[in-house]
C-alpha cells in the first residue's frame, strides 16, 4: 500500500466540505487510498492496518488535534518500529506544528507531490522532529496553567478562530489591568513542584508551564523559542512573572527571541515531572484539553519524519 491518507471527518473544515476525502482519493488514483475514521476506536483499527500494510507515506489532514490523535494511534500500532514519513495536510483551526516546520501548503498540492514521487519511485524530502510522550499520549506542544486556561476559555464557544483568540487575549489584559474577575480565571496559577531532568525548579506557583518540540503556539507567537535548539531534547518554559509583565515580551516572542529571563525560565530537556498541589490538573496536548489526577510526566518521544514541500 503506497500511500494512506487519514482524514478527520469531524473537523470543522471537513464538516463544511465533506467532499474533501473524495477529492483526495481522486488525486491519489491508484497510488493509495483515504481513510476517515469516525471514532478513536476506528482510528486505532486503521492505524493497526497501516502498520501491517507498511505504506511508504502516511498523510494526515486536519489540525494539531487531528495530528496528535493520529500520531498517538500510529506510534502505539507500530510499537518499536519507525513510522514512515508523515505528510501534514493542514486543514484545522490550529496548525502550529505544520507552521513551525514550514509546511504551510495547500493539501492538494502536497498530495500531488506525493503521488509524483511515488510514481517516480523517489523518496520525498523530509524534515525530522521528535514528538513528546505526555502521560500515554504523543504530541508536540504541552502546557498547563495559563496555556491550558486560555484554551479552556477559547473553546467555550463554538465560533472559535483567530479573531476569538485575539479578543480573549485583549480582554484578559484589560481585565488584569483593572483587577477584574475574568483575569483571575485566565491567569490562575499552577501550584506544585516541577522537576526538569531530575532538578527541581525554585518556583512553586507558576503563571504557566510548557514543553514543546515546535516553536509556535498560534497567531505567529513563537513561545517555545528553544524548541529547535537540540534535536534530542524538548524546550521547557516556566513563566513566573505577573501577567502584565509578559506583555513587554510580545514583540520578542513574535520574533522568536522568547520571554525575558527576568520573567520566565527556559531550558531544553528530556524529561519533565510535575507534582501538583491541586487534586486535578488541567493541561493541553496540541490544543486538546485533558484533566489528570496526580503527577504528570512529559518525556521525549520517537523521531518522526515529515514530508517537506518542494515548493510553495
Amino acid at each position: 500500500m503506497p500511500i494512506v491518507v487519514f482524514v478527520n471527518p469531524g473537523s470543522r473544515a471537513n464538516r463544511r466540505n465533506p467532499d474533501r476525502a473524495r477529492r483526495f482519493a481522486g488525486i491519489l488514483g491508484g497510488t493509495g487510498h483515504v481513510v476517515a475514521p469516525a471514532s478513536s476506536e476506528a482510528l486505532a483499527a486503521e492505524a493497526r492496518q497501516a502498520a501491517q500494510a507498511q505504506p511508504s507515506v502516511i498523510g494526515v489532514h486536519g489540525g494539531d488535534g487531528t495530528l496528535h490523535w493520529t500520531v498517538t494511534a500510529l506510534v502505539r500500532a507500530y510499537g518499536e518500529r519507525p513510522l514512515p514519513p508523515l505528510a501534514l495536510l493542514p486543514g484545522g483551526t490550529m496548525n502550529v506544528v505544520a507552521s513551525s516546520l514550514g509546511i504551510m501548503v495547500q493539501p492538494e498540492a502536497l498530495l500531488a507531490q506525493l503521488v509524483a514521487d511515488e510514481r517516480a519511485v523517489s523518496p520525498p524530502p523530509v524534515v525530522v522532529r521528535r514528538c513528546m510522550k505526555v502521560q500515554d499520549e504523543y504530541g508536540f506542544v504541552f502546557g498547563t496553567g495559563l496555556i491550558a486556561n486560555f484554551l479552556e476559555e477559547y473553546y467555550a464557544k463554538s465560533d472559535y478562530g483567530a479573531s476569538r483568540a485575539i479578543w480573549l487575549l485583549l480582554r484578559s489584559i484589560v481585565s488584569e489591568a483593572t483587577s477584574g474577575r475574568y483575569a483571575r480565571r485566565i491567569f490562575r496559577r499552577f501550584h506544585g513542584r516541577v522537576f526538569v531532568d531530575g532538578q527541581i525548579l525554585p518556583w512553586t506557583a507558576l503563571l504557566g508551564l510548557g514543553a514543546a518540540t515546535v516553536s509556535e503556539v498560534g497567531l505567529g507567537f513563537k513561545l517555545n523559542h528553544r524548541a529547535d535548539e537540540h534535536p534530542g531534547r524538548f524546550s521547557v518554559l516556566a513563566m513566573h512573572s505577573s501577567p502584565l509583565g509578559l506583555t513587554w515580551d510580545f514583540p520578542a516572542v513574535r520574533q522568536g527571541r522568547g520571554i525575558s529571563p527576568r520573567r520566565a525560565w527556559s531550558a531544553v530537556a528530556t524529561r519533565l515531572v510535575i507534582e501538583p498541589d491541586e487534586p486535578e490538573t488541567l493541561y493541553t496536548v496540541d490544543g486538546d484539553l485533558y484533566r489528570a489526577r496526580g503527577n504528570l510526566s512529559v518525556e521525549l518521544g520517537p523521531a518522526l519524519s515529515f514530508v517537506r514541500p518542494r515548493s510553495g
